[in-house]
C-alpha cells in the first residue's frame, strides 16, 4: 500500500518543483517509509510515497523503471500472485532484479499491455508512462478496493491515490458538484465516475484508461459484475466447497507480507472466519483490534465483549481501544480531509481510531471482513424487503411517478407498487422524495448522475433472467463497497499507515458468488446461509449464530452534546451554496432523525474545508 500521484504539463512547459512537493507531501501519511519523485522529463513527473509491505528492500522503492527506462511505474496495492506471473514471464526469457510484485506488475504490462490486468489477483491502482509513444495508462482493480483520481484541467493532467494530491498541486481549483452532493445525499457517496470536486473525476471499479496528447483520454471497462450469469448447474455440497477452498486461498493470498499481518475482529462470523482460517498452519501469534465507546447509545451494545469470546476461541492477542467524545471533537475538524472523497457513513470514525491503534502496535497490514455481508445476504433488512416483495406485487409494468411519500416505509411500497427503484442500494441518507423537498427548485430532471442506480435498475429489471436478490449484491458492487465501504476503509485506515486487505472480495471468489443460484445462496428465513454451513465447521455456533447489530458511532449522542455548534457548519455552508430550502432544512434540524444531522454536517464540513483551503 503506498501513495501515488503524477502530473504531466500538456504544453511541454517545465513543472514548478513547488507543485511536486505539494503532490507528495499531501500522500506521505500513505507512505512513511520512503517518498520520491521522479522527473521522466521536465514536463512530466511521477510521485511515490511507500509503505514498505513486500520485498523491503530499497530496490523495490518507486517511481520503478525498467532497464532502458522507457516504462515508469507508480503502483498502490499488492498483487498476491506475482509469483505466479513472474514464473511465467521468466518462462518467456524476462529477467528480474528485483523480489516483489512492483517489478513483475511493470514487465508484465511490458509483456502483455493491457491484457496484464487478467492476470492480476490482487487489490490495485497504478499509473505506467510510455516514454516512447508519449502515453499514460491507468488502471483501478476489479472490485474498486483501491481508489484512483485523476483530472484533465487546462494545461495539465494529474492524476493520485487521493483527491488531496491533486487538490494540493494548485494547479486545480475546486469547484462543487451540486449534482454530486445530491447523489451523496441519497447513497452516502457518489457513484459512477465523479467527485464533489466538478475538475476531477475517478476511474471506476475494473476500469483502465489511456491519455495522449495525440488522443486525449480514453476509458475502458475490463471487468463488470453484472456480466456473469447464474450456473443452475451447481448443486449445495459443491457450492460449499468451492466457496470455502476460494476463501482460504484468497485469506492466504493476503498472509503474503514480509510485515506482521494483523486483524479487525469484531467477534462476528465473518471476521471470526478470517482469524480462523489465518491461524490454520500457522505457529506465530495473531493480533486482533476492536474498538468501543464510552458513550453507548440505543440500538448499539458494543462488541467487545463477542470479540473477546472469539478472540479467546481462536488464541489470538485481543487489543481494545475506547473512543471519547473528546476524540471524536479532536478528529472532526479533520474528519472531511481524512475521508478525502465524500464518505457519508460515520464508522470511518472508529475505523479511524482502529488504524491508529493497529499502527501503535506494531501492526501495517490487517485481513478485515468487508464485503462478506453484500456477497452472502448478511443483512436482516434485506431479508425484509425481499418479504415484501413477496407480498407487494407492482401494478404498472413500467415506472410511474404516482404516489410518491418521505415515510421511508410507505415509500418503499409505493416504489414496488409503481415500479420504481425500490432497492437503490444498502446505503440511504434521504429517498428521493425527501431529496427532492430539501433541495432548493427540487431535483434536477435530466441529471444521469442522480438517477444512476434508477437506469441501472430499468437495464437489469429488462432481462428474464433478472432476480432481486442478484439485483441486491450486484448494485452494492457497484456503488456502496467501491465508493463507499472500501473508501472509508483505504481513505481512514491509511491515514495511520495501514493497509487494510479485503479476503471477501477477492474477485475469484466474487466471480464464482456470482454464479451461484439463488435458492443455494439466499433464505427468507436467516442471513448467510451458505457462509455459516461453512464457519460451522470452523466455529462454535455462539459466534456462527450470533445477532448482526452492525458496526456504529455514536454520532447522534454526539451532536446533542453541541447542537448549535454543528448546524452552524450546515447553515454557514448553505449560505454559500444556497443548495437547501431553507425552511425544509430547519425540519430536518428541528427532527429527530441525528443520522440525516451527520450526512448534512459532513457535506458541510467537506465544503467548508476545500472552501477554505
Amino acid at each position: 500500500m503506498c501513495g501515488i500521484g503524477g502530473i504531466i504539463n500538456i504544453n511541454n512547459s517545465k513543472i514548478d518543483p513547488n507543485i511536486i512537493e505539494n503532490i507528495k507531501d499531501s500522500l506521505e501519511h500513505r507512505g512513511p517509509d520512503n517518498s520520491s519523485v521522479k522527473y521522466i522529463n521536465e514536463s512530466n513527473c511521477f510521485v511515490h510515497t511507500r509503505l514498505s509491505i513486500i520485498d523491503l528492500n530499497d530496490r523495490s522503492n518507486q517511481p520503478f523503471q525498467n532497464e532502458d527506462k522507457r516504462y515508469t511505474l507508480v503502483f498502490n496495492g499488492e498483487i498476491y500472485n506475482y509469483k505466479e506471473i513472474r514464473k511465467e514471464l521468466e518462462d518467456l526469457g524476462v529477467g528480474f532484479t528485483t523480489e516483489g510484485d512492483t517489478e513483475v506488475l511493470l514487465k508484465g504490462f511490458i509483456t502483455y499491455g493491457s491484457n496484464v490486468l487478467e492476470k492480476l489477483r490482487g487489490q490495485f491502482a497504478f499509473a505506467i508512462y510510455d516514454s516512447s509513444e508519449e502515453s499514460l495508462f491507468l488502471a483501478r482493480d476489479r472490485i474498486g478496493i483501491k481508489p484512483l483520481y485523476f483530472s484533465n484541467h487546462e494545461d495539465w493532467f494529474i492524476f493520485g491515490s487521493e483527491i488531496k494530491a491533486i487538490e494540493k498541486s494548485g494547479v486545480v481549483p475546486f469547484s462543487e458538484d451540486v449534482e454530486s452532493y445530491i447523489s451523496y445525499l441519497r447513497h452516502l457517496c457518489v457513484p459512477s465516475n465523479r467527485t464533489g470536486n466538478k475538475n476531477i473525476l475517478k476511474l471506476e471499479p475494473g476500469e483502465y484508461a489511456t491519455f495522449s496528447l495525440k488522443e486525449g483520454l480514453i476509458r475502458n471497462k475490463y471487468w463488470d459484475p453484472f456480466s456473469f450469469e447464474i450456473n443452475n448447474d451447481i448443486y449445495e455440497d459443491e457450492a460449499i466447497d468451492e466457496v470455502e477452498r476460494l476463501l482460504k486461498e484468497s485469506i492466504d493470498y493476503r498472509k503474503v507480507s514480509d510485515v506482521e499481518v494483523g486483524l479487525f475482529l469484531s467477534g462476528g462470523v465473518d471476521s471470526s472466519l478470517i482469524g480462523k482460517l489465518m491461524k490454520e498452519n500457522e505457529n506465530s501469534g495473531l493480533k486482533g483490534f476492536n474498538i468501543d465507546y464510552e458513550d453507548h447509545f440505543e440500538g448499539y451494545k458494543g462488541e467487545v465483549k463477542e470479540a473477546k469470546y472469539a478472540s479467546s476461541f481462536l488464541n489470538i492477542e485481543l487489543i481494545e481501544d475506547k473512543i471519547k467524545y473528546s476524540d471524536f471533537q479532536d478528529i472532526l475538524n479533520n474528519y472531511s480531509f481524512y475521508q478525502d472523497d465524500l464518505i457519508g457513513d460515520e464508522v470511518g470514525i472508529p475505523l479511524y481510531f482502529l488504524g491508529r491503534n493497529a499502527r501503535s502496535n506494531g501492526i501495517k497490514v490487517v485481513q478485515v471482513g468487508e464485503g462478506a455481508d453484500e456477497l452472502f445476504y448478511g443483512y436482516e433488512h434485506w431479508l425484509r424487503y425481499i418479504k415484501l416483495n413477496k407480498y407487494i406485487k407492482p401494478l404498472t409494468r413500467s415506472r410511474s411517478d404516482f404516489l410518491n411519500f418521505s415515510n421511508h416505509r410507505m415509500n418503499l411500497a409505493s416504489n414496488i407498487l409503481f415500479n420504481r427503484t425500490s432497492f437503490g442500494g444498502g446505503a440511504i441518507g434521504f429517498n428521493l422524495v425527501e431529496i427532492n423537498k430539501l433541495i432548493s427548485g427540487g431535483i434536477p430532471s435530466d441529471s444521469e448522475l442522480i438517477n444512476f442506480v434508477d437506469n441501472k435498475w430499468d437495464s437489469y429489471f429488462a432481462s428474464k433472467d433478472a432476480t432481486l436478490t442478484k439485483w441486491m449484491t450486484l448494485i452494492d458492487l457497484n456503488v456502496r463497497l467501491p465508493e463507499l465501504l472500501l473508501m472509508r476503509m483505504d481513505k481512514l485506515v491509511m491515514q495511520s499507515a495501514v493497509e487494510a486487505r479485503v479476503p471477501f472480495l477477492d474477485h475469484k471468489l466474487v466471480e464464482y458468488v456470482l454464479t451461484i443460484p439463488e435458492n443455494i445462496l439466499f433464505n427468507k428465513s436467516t442471513t448467510k446461509p451458505l457462509l455459516k454451513k461453512i464457519a460451522g465447521n470452523h466455529l462454535p455456533n455462539e459466534i456462527v449464530n450470533r445477532k448482526k447489530q452492525g458496526f456504529r458511532a455514536p454520532v447522534g449522542e454526539w451532536i446533542k452534546k453541541d447542537q448549535d455548534y454543528f448546524y452552524e457548519s450546515i447553515k454557514e455552508f448553505n449560505s454559500l451554496v444556497d443548495l437547501f430550502n431553507k425552511k425544509e432544512l430547519d425540519k430536518v434540524l428541528q427532527g429527530n432523525d441525528y443520522q440525516q444531522k451527520w450526512y448534512l454536517l459532513n457535506l458541510s464540513n467537506w465544503h467548508l474545508n476545500r472552501v477554505a483551503n
